[in-house]
């Protein structure tokens, strides 16, 4: 599953109508063949429902069944599909940065067009079934403790603050630690249903309830999930909010231990450690774009890989961002090396790093890029992997165009702070200059 992964994110009722979901649906039917299922899943958000059942409506009336996996995280969603024959998963979930838009995601094995069309319709005794199932819950579950060293971790009991963020992994971390033998401290674990609830990018701010309660009870780690079940962000036993890059440093580190030589999956937005810690192992780094970090690590058979947004994909367990193994992962290599989460971060090399966007109307990006590209050096190192990349042998400079927003998002890192200053100030006077 998951050779092609398409994306669609917009404004519900506006941009994402029920008329466009339920055309989005039939597109997607008419490009499967009779017999096939698509599965589909959703987040607690209530406009996340409407569109869910607009573009299940969609998928029936082209004469395919669609199983349904009501409120469910997109890896459980992913894990479970196998059990149905289907070649396509659907997920909605709400945006992480504005209240009003919703995520489609559409997972298949196969290239599914989605162009402006009439889509078909099946005559009325052909539609497809709906159906409803819950099976692929405990069978997610059981396979992850399966997939960990379950007696180790509960040997150790670490002590555990958990935010799911009210959202659709409630049902599954706090049993998973529960099974574990961990002590959880829980709260946003109640799942909550809305149509406007906005779901922050984490910051030090919105996770300091994690942070302070890891401190106040001496917790051994703080882990606060995002609402759909495939990013997650780590709290040391101090109250440190740990740095993405750092994570997938850590978790590329263990995976190398024991397989030297392998090969490891980040976008171009990776850090210099993390091409430090490959290189110490023999290994082999891939920086793909942002997007197309999961079809590489698939196309490469990939030991582990992820994004610097706290997403990642473990592909001895499945080909998925997943944030609840994810959790369960890190809390393993705390328990197997036997050392604080703060000593073991302590370990992997973190370099000055800030990220900003500039405003940039969509049709001026390419003018930016072009103009950028003209004034650099002709020594200059260059990544055109994505956007642009300047490489320098203490720093980078990232400018890549925004998807969806009129902004430059700009990643700057450097060995030391005041080469980190100067890099940012000339960025930003370049592109608003360009």
């Amino acid at each position: 599953m998951s050779s092609y992964i398409k994306e669609i994110r917009g404004a519900v009722n506006s941009e994402i109508t029920n008329e466009f979901a339920s055309n989005l649906g039939n597109i997607i039917g008419n490009f499967m063949r009779p017999g096939k299922t698509v599965v589909v899943g959703r987040d607690t958000n209530s406009a996340s429902q409407m569109i869910k059942r607009s573009i299940t409506a969609g998928i029936l009336a082209s004469g395919i069944n669609v199983v349904d996996f009501g409120v469910s995280p997109i890896p459980t969603v992913h894990y479970g599909a196998h059990l149905y024959n289907t070649d396509v998963i659907v997920t909605i979930t709400a945006s992480h940065m504005h209240p009003e838009e919703i995520d489609i995601k559409i997972f298949s094995n196969h290239d599914i067009p989605l162009v402006q069309r009439h889509a078909e319709k099946v005559k009325w005794d052909n539609i497809g079934e709906l159906s409803y199932v819950h099976d692929y819950v405990d069978k997610y579950m059981n396979a992850i403790l399966e997939n960990i060293e379950k007696e180790l971790i509960s040997s150790m009991a670490p002590k555990v603050v958990l935010d799911c963020s009210n959202g659709s992994s409630v049902p599954f971390l706090p049993e998973i630690l529960s099974k574990l033998g961990s002590e959880a401290i829980l709260f946003g674990c109640q799942p909550k249903y809305s149509a406007s609830r906005k779901f922050a990018e984490p910051t030090p701010e919105s996770v300091s309830l994690v942070s302070n309660l890891v401190k106040d009870i001496g917790a051994d780690i703080g882990i606060s999930m995002d609402n759909d079940g495939d990013r997650v962000v780590f709290i040391d036993e101090k109250g440190n909010m740990i740095r993405d890059q750092t994570i997938l440093g850590l978790l590329a580190r263990e995976y190398l231990i024991k397989n030297p030589k392998g090969t490891i999956v980040s976008s171009v937005t990776a850090s210099m450690s993390l091409e430090e810690i490959v290189s110490d192992y023999s290994g082999n780094l891939i920086k793909a774009p942002i997007n197309n970090v999961l079809d590489e690590i698939i196309k490469n058979d990939a030991l582990f890989g992820g994004e610097d947004s706290g997403m990642y994909v473990f592909p001895e367990f499945q080909k998925c961002f997943d944030a609840i193994f994810a959790a369960v992962k890190v809390l393993e290599i705390v328990c197997k090396h036997n050392k604080t989460i703060s000593t073991l971060i302590s370990e992997i090399p973190e370099y000055p790093r800030t990220e900003f966007s500039i405003e940039c109307q969509h049709d001026e990006k390419d003018k930016v890029l072009d103009s950028l590209k003209e004034k650099l050096e002709p020594q200059s190192q260059i990544d055109n992997t994505e956007g642009i990349k300047i490489m320098g042998n203490d720093s980078f400079v990232l400018v890549r165009p925004s998807r969806f927003e009129p902004l430059m998002r700009v990643y700057v890192e450097a060995r030391s702070s005041g080469k980190l200053q100067k890099l940012s100030h000339d960025i930003k006077k370049a592109i608003e200059n360009a």
